[in-house]
């Protein structure tokens, strides 16, 4: 059996204990709101929708923003807790369509099929670099985000999301993983000049000095204190090992944001998301 079959298998197992455990990491104390989740279709058979809720309610989390490959996910949790999902379409009909949505034009109109006949807020999550950034699809993209008032999810290089606001200024764009690795500075920079981005912190783990004690770093604590209204936390659950790790992660997401300020942290834990999606 290959390596990468055993790993899969692995999570497989992980994701199945945790399943049957449902109440073991029951979060009576954190609750937050989330700014990324995934519900994709590789988790479907072992998470069916009601047991994902659940398990999310279970892990501290109330409201969250939901992506899914493909975006029938997303539909079927909204179908039995619209007061709790806030779903995004993203513009991928599989995950090849990641790396080819930019430039095929069959998408728009497959977009605005989704959005007439749905509730969706937003579209997003999408992966969107500088070399595709100034396609023709890309443009329609951001005009239908437009005619509809719908939110942007952009993994994205700050030049791809100066781009796009220069194509919708007025539009509401979050930031996915607040840039990954973008320098601190590039954020600083972005939200004194775009009152309308925000970001969410998912895999934002440069924040912390790389100690065990995983402290906040002093310039992300200011940053974070200064502009806690532009910010979110996301627990990205991409693939199935991080569906097990929830609990973790939401865990690790409440220790880490009691080093700030109570103001800072309800805005980023819980208000923050209820504002921008009443």
């Amino acid at each position: 059996m290959k390596i990468r079959h055993l790993k899969n298998s692995f999570y497989s197992i992980s994701l199945a204990l945790v399943i049957l455990s449902t109440g073991l990491h029951a979060n009576e104390e954190f609750r937050f709101n989330d700014g990324h989740i995934h519900y994709n279709k590789d988790v479907w058979s072992r998470l069916p929708p009601e047991r994902a809720l659940n398990y999310l309610s279970e892990s501290g989390i109330d409201r969250f923003i939901l992506f899914s490959t493909p975006t029938e996910g997303t539909e079927k949790l909204y179908e039995l807790a619209p007061d709790r999902v806030i779903p995004f379409i993203m513009p991928y009909k599989n995950h090849l369509s990641r790396y080819l949505f930019h430039s095929d034009p069959k998408i728009v109109d497959y977009l605005r099929e989704k959005i007439e006949s749905g509730n969706y807020r937003g579209i997003g999550e999408f992966h969107l670099f500088r070399k595709h950034k100034d396609t023709e699809v890309v443009k329609q993209i951001m005009q239908l985000a437009a005619d509809y008032n719908l939110a942007i999810n952009a993994h994205s290089d700050f030049d791809t999301i100066k781009t796009l606001i220069a194509l919708q200024p007025d539009l509401q764009i979050i930031w996915a993983h607040c840039g990954m690795n973008h320098p601190l500075r590039d954020i600083e920079q972005a939200f004194e000049e775009f009152p309308n981005l925000y970001c969410d912190l998912s895999f934002r783990y440069k924040m912390f000095d790389e100690d065990e004690q995983w402290r906040l770093r002093p310039e992300w604590k200011a940053v974070l204190e200064k502009h806690a209204d532009r910010f979110v936390l996301g627990m990205d659950t991409y693939i199935p090992r991080r569906w097990a790790a929830l609990p973790e992660h939401a865990e690790f997401a409440d220790d880490w944001l009691k080093q700030l300020s109570e103001e800072a942290q309800n805005k980023i834990a819980r208000e923050n998301i209820n504002n921008w999606f009443p």
